[in-house]
């Protein structure tokens, strides 16, 4: 595997986990981070770790609408990937921003920050070791959030 390769694989894990987001399908995004955990500026180290509680904490924490989507479009961009072949490790620093329009909520961005991520080599097959994300801004997220939720915002 060459460090291309190795940056194309871990931008695709970044924009699946976007895309799954957006259709609510948290399952899939705790699968992302089977082996790794989410810490969240603000809220700790760790908030959740490995693929049923990533899953669990998006699910309690995400308003998921009658067609089965968030109504939400998370775009990463400026990926900055270092890869280190020899050790089997990658860190991204990247930026997001989401989006969301639902019949009550004009379209607007809700949330804008950056993500550090650690990534690892295992069996040929990079993964999440450690996803740590810092929300910059916050707009109006009560078409989002859960009534008594306050996941990943200060």
């Amino acid at each position: 595997m060459t460090a291309d390769e190795a940056r194309a694989a871990i931008s695709r894990l970044i924009f699946l986990c976007d895309a799954y987001n957006d259709a609510a399908e948290f399952d899939k995004v705790g699968e992302l981070f089977r082996d790794g955990e989410i810490g969240v500026s603000g809220m700790g180290d760790s908030v959740c770790r490995g693929a049923e509680a990533t899953a669990e904490q998006f699910r309690n924490s995400t308003q998921v609408y009658p067609e089965g989507g968030a109504r939400t479009h998370h775009s990463s961009t400026n990926l900055i990937i270092d890869v280190d072949l020899d050790q089997g490790m990658a860190l991204c620093r990247s930026r997001y921003t989401m989006m969301q329009q639902t019949d009550e909520l004009p379209l607007q961005v809700v949330l804008a920050g950056h993500n550090e991520d650690t990534f690892e080599l295992v069996d040929g097959e990079w993964r999440w070791k450690r996803r740590y994300i810092t929300v910059d801004l916050a707009g109006d997220l009560s078409h989002h959030l859960q009534a008594s939720t306050t996941p990943f915002v200060e």
